[in-house]
């Protein structure tokens, strides 16, 4: 991905915000539904996006373009991957641990759509853009956070750990950190930088969840059949330059590590990621795996 200084939320990264909040939207919207999110069509709504997305699953017999059913067929994934993440941060919650750390939030939610204890704290961080867009939206929608909500809009290949802090994170708390769909926009050396910083910030009992390519072959052959079918040319946002893999980093340093592929993850929630529109087992979204780690107790 080309270095840019900074992006709003229809151009660079935030426009895959954009899509992944009208996702969330289809997903709420299926009769099968993983999540529930009544605030994620009032981001697609906010703004008129480059790329028309789909912001709701069609009616049994309703006629879908080729480039819907692309889209479609990615918020099936979407869900999938929504849920592994609002599970393992309320796994989190039900442990003891009263402090999460969203890396990257987007256009997330969860401090609005999930049950938080009273005492709990969220701290999203993303492009202060981002950001302003997202509060302005949940403003207007008088929406009210469930819980303690801390923005930080800085880009996390700075140093946004001190920035975290002002926020009145601690680093002597148990911390639970979200990395959804971050890895993927990160070079090798920032990816790398941000593994650093988040075991710098972590007490122990501490835990991780993030989300990386597997196969760069499949992830290049994926990004392509995307960009034909649904318009996104989300190429150029990924880097794919190879890198070693993050469990190489976690162990030695006192991470326990589990990895999942998406298709073991879909059938924990019963369901698979066979395209419904064509019947072809093709991949609605990057080849992905999904780790999580805990940090060794002291």
């Amino acid at each position: 991905m080309t270095r840019q200084r900074g992006w709003d939320i229809v151009t660079g990264p935030g426009i895959t915000a954009l899509g992944i909040a009208a996702a969330r939207g289809v997903e709420s919207s299926r009769p099968d539904a993983l999540i529930d999110d009544p605030f994620a069509l009032a981001f697609a709504r906010a703004v008129d996006s480059p790329v028309p997305f789909p912001l709701r699953w069609p009616e049994p017999g309703e006629p879908v373009s080729d480039r819907q059913a692309q889209t479609l067929h990615t918020s099936r994934f979407i869900g999938v991957r929504s849920r592994f993440y609002d599970d393992f941060v309320q796994d989190a919650l039900r442990a003891g641990i009263r402090q999460a750390v969203l890396l990257a939030a987007g256009l997330d939610t969860r401090a609005y759509r999930l049950d938080w204890p009273a005492e709990a704290t969220v701290y999203e961080l993303d492009q202060p853009r981002v950001v302003a867009f997202k509060n302005e939206v949940l403003q207007r929608e008088r929406a009210r956070p469930r819980c303690r909500r801390v923005t930080v809009g800085i880009d996390l290949r700075n140093e946004w750990a001190a920035a975290l802090a002002a926020g009145g994170f601690s680093p002597d708390a148990p911390t639970v950190w979200v990395a959804e769909g971050l890895l993927g926009y990160l070079s090798p050396d920032a990816e790398k930088k941000l593994l650093e910083r988040v075991t710098a910030c972590s007490a122990p009992g501490s835990r991780l969840a993030l989300d990386r390519f597997g196969s760069l072959a499949a992830v290049t052959a994926d990004l392509e059949r995307l960009r034909a079918r649904s318009g996104l040319d989300a190429s150029s946002l990924f880097n794919l330059e190879p890198r070693p893999h993050p469990v190489q980093w976690l162990r030695p340093r006192g991470w326990t590590v589990r990895e999942d592929d998406d298709a073991t993850v879909a059938r924990r929630y019963d369901r698979d990621l066979t395209d419904p529109f064509t019947g072809q087992d093709s991949r609605p979204w990057q080849d992905t795996r999904f780790l999580t780690a805990d940090l060794a107790r002291a």
